[in-house]
């Protein structure tokens, strides 16, 4: 990645406040508003995000957000019905799921950014953001007779995409001003998602392992 600092302008005082950015923008991306700057050091996206706690200004300015279902997992423990007809069974389980990012850092409490992204996800789409949150429910399964039975469920999230603007009292890695582009954070979304139960016939191994 190249680096330069602001130039001066000719016939005009400039401060000597120096701009640096990382994780630079793709040909066609759009991020209107947002300040082209270069700089000598690469600090990294990751850092500077944890150094929001010392800065002088730490502010996220989001592009778009959506909403989606995440991949399918199971949870609870698995059914194993080695009766002659079909098994229901309540089975009780948790899932958590934590809200995570594209540069890498933990999403946690300690962490000035991860509140300036939650306060400014919530005034400007109007939806809360929960850096980790807990699932619990009670599912019932029917698992027919020599079956395995489980649940799979899909969790509700939710996204946004955006840039942040970090400025420093004092210079870090060489700069006042810095700017990470293209940060990227999911989380959980309530209002999405959803609970299945399978099965299928256990396998020989399977049947001798909990049907003796």
């Amino acid at each position: 990645m190249e680096f330069a600092t602001r130039k001066r302008r000719s016939g005009k005082h400039v401060s000597s406040r120096t701009v640096g950015m990382v994780a630079a923008l793709t040909v066609g991306a759009s991020l209107l508003a947002a300040p082209q700057a270069f700089a000598a050091d690469d600090p990294g996206p990751a850092n500077l995000l944890q150094a929001c706690n010392q800065a002088s200004l730490c502010k996220f300015h989001p592009q778009s957000y959506w909403t989606y279902t995440g991949p399918n997992h199971r949870v609870g423990d698995s059914l194993f019905n080695c009766g002659s007809q079909t098994n229901s069974t309540a089975v009780a389980w948790e899932d958590t799921t934590t809200s995570g990012n594209s540069v890498g850092v933990s999403v946690t409490a300690g962490y000035k950014f991860a509140d300036v992204f939650e306060a400014e996800i919530q005034t400007t789409y109007g939806h809360t953001w929960q850096k980790s949150h807990t699932d619990r429910q009670t599912t019932t399964v029917n698992v027919p007779r020599n079956s395995v039975g489980w649940i799979e469920r899909g969790v509700g999230k939710q996204a946004a995409k955006g840039w942040w603007e970090i400025q420093f009292k004092r210079r870090y890695y060489g700069h006042f001003d810095w700017y990470v582009y293209n940060y990227q954070e999911s989380g959980w979304r309530s209002t999405f998602g959803y609970v299945n139960t399978k099965d299928r016939p256990m396998t020989s191994a399977e049947r001798n392992q909990h049907c003796r």
